[in-house]
């Protein structure tokens, strides 16, 4: 009985260990699906680590469910910068201010560019997808504009742009793709 007990128990574990060795497999495949999608596009590297991490949600990973990871990863980025927008600006000076409060309008521009974007991808309209991109990217730019025009010597969101901007030619190469 006790024999029988340790067998059932090793065997459940050899086939824990084979089920996680399997979804390992198949996660590290879908890691290079993404790497070899993310060749084709401005900024491979980029690419790679925002929806490399990401792949293991999709069943199957081609151009089109990298651009869904990508405008994913675009969408918790702008995220990130409108917290940031909202602990600067309650230090800044007035007109490091009004510029921070633009780049957070441009920055839910963008939140809304994404939406349509997401539509797009649901009918594979390229068009769309590019357009949308090229809005978004003019946001981050009046965004870094903005902090020129009113003298501040640093833009304390421009690491977010900079990524930003990546990341929309990511997308708009992804959508080449499809």
């Amino acid at each position: 009985m006790a024999r029988t007990r340790t067998l059932l128990l090793l065997a459940a574990a050899y086939a824990a260990s084979c089920s996680l060795l399997a979804e390992q497999v198949a996660a590290g495949g879908k890691k290079a699906a993404v790497a070899e999608i993310c060749k084709g596009t401005a900024f491979p590297d980029v690419c790679t680590k925002t929806a490399g991490k990401h792949a293991k949600r999709y069943p199957t990973v081609d151009a089109l469910t990298v651009l869904q990871m990508q405008v994913d990863a675009f969408y918790k980025r702008t995220a990130a910068a409108r917290a940031r927008v909202a602990k600067k600006v309650r230090k800044a000076s007035p007109t490091a201010r009004s510029a921070l409060e633009l780049c957070n309008r441009l920055y839910l521009d963008a939140e809304d560019n994404l939406g349509a974007c997401r539509r797009a991808i649901g009918f594979k309209d390229a068009v769309t997808i590019r357009a949308t991109m090229s809005m978004a990217a003019q946001d981050m730019q009046n965004c870094d504009e903005k902090f020129r025009q009113v003298g501040e010597k640093k833009n304390p969101l421009e690491r977010f742009n900079k990524s930003l901007l990546k990341m929309t030619e990511i997308c708009r190469s992804l959508s080449n793709m499809i």
